[in-house]
């Protein structure tokens, strides 16, 4: 099925969050990663998110250019196109990280163009869009989700939000490693009276449990997988009792009112990863270890065969091992490894929708 339909897109992550698994959202930053994770995805025979950040977007565009919005749709055109050559997996595409001061130049850009596509009956080229209100006071991060969840609803996409803070750094966007980096029930009732459960649009939850972006030594992140559920389970109570202003769908599984999203998620534990999905996570973010997948095949090559990939002492090199193809197949095949991994700690591998 290649791209997904905003119909397909809904689909999986419903399926995602009633069968328990969820699907690896990999950052790509060029064709040559976008080509991995499509691989990776193809040999887990898993449906999966592919996703630029608000860095990867504009590299997309190429360094003299450094313009967000023509980055992204270059990456979307490039995807549907090599996409219809895998037509047994299902993949969406999705902006990362949007923070406010990027909003007005890069997903509001985006999301009023596909308004206009689907005004003239066309398919969005993305099918997803993160707002990161992160770093502001939780009221201006609702009131700015509300705005973007009507645009979104529009342009047939799904809104990811994300309430608290996230460690670490990613893109030039940091917080510190402290007590901010966990969401409470209070919080998941106010987003959900906010916003809805799904009636005024869809949008996927990322709710913060200890979450780092990076990579850290073990025992420096300290993931909290049962605030989740704490969440998820307040939230369903109070929606039944009548006292937010939200109202469930009758196929909504039990005790799971959110669709929710995990973020530095590098270096994290088997169990814990299998206790936040389990806990209603449909949507796990890939990004350190798919890079170092990359580079590591890289660095591999360049040290096994410096001296054809170098002139050396006036000599010629080998132009068979310089040639950026002979890498490039060394580290894609690298990272498409390391993608059907988080494929199979998901869960999704093997499940991709017919």
């Amino acid at each position: 099925m290649s791209i997904a339909t905003p119909e397909q897109y809904a689909h999986m992550l419903d399926a995602a969050r009633a069968g328990g698994y969820a699907y690896p959202a990999i950052n790509v930053t060029s064709s040559q990663t976008l080509n991995a994770a499509l691989q990776g995805l193809a040999d887990a025979e898993s449906d999966g998110i592919i996703q630029v950040s608000v860095g990867g977007a504009a590299y997309f565009s190429g360094q003299r250019v450094n313009n967000r919005v023509t980055g992204s749709l270059a990456f979307a055109a490039f995807a549907h196109e090599v996409a219809k050559q895998y037509p047994n997996i299902t993949v969406a595409l999705h902006t990362d990280h949007c923070a406010k001061q990027y909003l007005d130049e890069w997903v509001n850009p985006l999301l009023d163009i596909e308004i206009d596509e689907v005004k003239h009956g066309r398919e969005p080229m993305f099918q997803s869009h993160m707002w990161d209100g992160s770093t502001v006071p939780l009221k201006e991060n609702l009131d700015i989700a509300e705005k973007l969840l009507e645009k979104s609803r529009l342009a047939h996409t799904v809104l990811e939000i994300e309430i608290g803070a996230v460690g670490g750094e990613e893109d030039g966007h940091s917080a510190e490693i402290n007590e901010k980096l966990y969401s409470s029930v209070a919080d998941g009732m106010a987003v959900a009276d906010r916003l809805g459960l799904g009636e005024r649009g869809k949008y996927m939850a990322a709710f913060t449990f200890g979450n780092v972006h990076g990579a850290y030594k073990p025992g420096v992140v300290k993931l909290r997988p049962a605030l989740l559920h704490e969440i998820q389970q307040g939230v369903w109570n109070a929606s039944r009792a009548g006292e937010i202003n939200a109202t469930l769908d009758a196929d909504v599984p039990d005790g799971k009112p959110f669709e929710l999203v995990f973020h530095g998620g590098s270096g994290s534990t088997a169990q814990e990863i299998a206790k936040a999905v389990s806990y209603g996570v449909v949507k796990m973010n890939i990004d350190t270890d798919t890079q170092y997948a990359f580079t590591r095949a890289v660095a591999g090559h360049m040290f096994r065969d410096y001296d054809g990939v170098l002139k050396i002492d006036g000599e010629v090199g080998n132009k068979k091992q310089y040639d950026p193809r002979s890498w490039g197949r060394e580290a894609e095949d690298s990272m498409a490894a390391r993608v059907v991994e988080a494929c199979e700690e998901l869960g999704s591998a093997g499940r991709a929708l017919k």
